[in-house]
């Protein structure tokens, strides 16, 4: 699970009266790993009161790391703010706290002096606000994980190079430079999959090469991370492939860059299930899109547009990686494909199942050792 879902898996280990209540999320555009990260609205709910916060994930975290979180935080409060004043007459003013796994005490000096909140996964929590202060230490127990993400952000992109050319011999800089992650990035995530068992090499200097294709993308599908951050669902009068076509080439016309997924991208041979929504990985502006296929705000639902998370939008290692063609234009490689249909609801677990056992009978039977 990564930070954010562990915070909100389970209540932290608070003392009586003091809970962590979050009410919404942000995915913000981000430099560095996996391109966005995620900041919550919440209150902090003490025995005096409520206090408003807005809520960033690190792990680990370091004191280096707080003045540039802190003002990171400010300008997107900052901006909040001016959303937010439309019909009232003072915004919001929230105080910054960070999450992170295991809070040392050189951290709590730290955000101590910075003013800003901190929590972490033990129970500990420091909060000063203008009408509240709380310092509780932690005693929780917590076992970090490694901490390189693998299965979203930049880390899925080795993922998607790994599973379209499971034969091939890798090094971990051929591998950063394919996914424009980076050689320690890709380590990291290398070191991972390897300790995991998804990897193999013959030495300690030898090339890197998928054990086992299937297994890497079963925990693909079981880690639950889905490539979408945003979806809309439409419902588009005709999805011919022909109408599917003109749709693209207008997009295309106007250099909005998209990919079909779903139903859209599924061979005639592959298809098994039945009543399978169309879909279409956007990047850029959503009227283009709606114009292009005539979708309209109806149901029944039969066309998605989905929103790629910001370290996907790429052909370097991202959606956009290794497309599958045809006559209507271009669709998702068969792994993205597959995970697709299992986030997809309805019957698309289905449709995923009969996809995997068709990507899992491409595969070699057999592997030479690695010299």
């Amino acid at each position: 699970m990564t930070l954010h879902e562990l915070f909100w898996k389970d209540p932290l280990p608070l003392p009586r009266g003091v809970e962590l209540r979050r009410q919404d999320s942000l995915v913000v555009p981000q430099r560095g790993p996996g391109g966005s990260a995620v900041y919550d609205l919440a209150q902090v709910q003490l025995p005096q009161g409520q206090v408003p916060v807005l809520m960033a994930y690190r792990a680990p975290l370091f004191p280096v790391d707080v003045p540039r979180l802190r003002e990171r935080m400010s300008r997107l409060d900052a901006h909040l703010g001016l959303r937010e004043s439309v019909g009232r007459a003072l915004p919001i003013r929230r105080l910054p706290m960070i999450a992170t796994d295991v809070a040392s005490s050189g951290l709590l000096e730290v955000c101590e002096r910075e003013n800003v909140a901190l929590v972490d996964l033990r129970g500990t929590l420091l909060l000063r606000s203008e009408n509240a202060f709380i310092h509780v230490q932690g005693h929780g127990q917590f076992r970090r994980t490694p901490r390189a993400p693998v299965f979203h952000g930049k880390g899925c992109r080795l993922v998607r190079l790994l599973l379209e050319a499971p034969g091939e011999s890798w090094t971990v800089r051929s591998l950063g430079e394919r996914t424009q992650t980076g050689y320690a990035y890709a380590h990291a995530v290398v070191t991972r999959l390897e300790q995991e068992g998804y990897l193999e090499r013959a030495s300690r200097r030898a090339g890197l090469r998928v054990r086992d294709p299937a297994g890497l993308l079963r925990a693909w599908l079981s880690s639950n991370q889905r490539t979408s951050v945003v979806v809309e669902a439409f419902n588009a009068p005709s999805t011919t492939p022909d109408s599917l076509q003109r749709g693209f080439s207008a997009l295309a016309e106007e250099g909005v860059r998209a990919i079909f997924t779903l139903a859209s991208a599924l061979r005639p041979e592959e298809r098994f299930a039945s009543g399978l929504p169309h879909g279409l990985y956007l990047s850029g502006s959503l009227e283009p899109a709606v114009q292009a296929f005539g979708l309209r705000r109806l149901t029944p639902h039969n066309f998605l547009v989905m929103r790629p998370e910001v370290a996907a939008e790429t052909e370097a290692g991202g959606v956009y990686f290794a497309p599958r063609q045809f006559p209507h234009g271009p669709g998702v490689a068969l792994p993205q494909l597959i995970v697709d249909f299992q986030h997809g609801g309805g019957r698309g677990k289905e449709q995923a199942e009969v996809l995997l056992e068709r990507y899992t009978q491409t595969l070699p039977l057999y592997q030479e050792p690695m010299p």
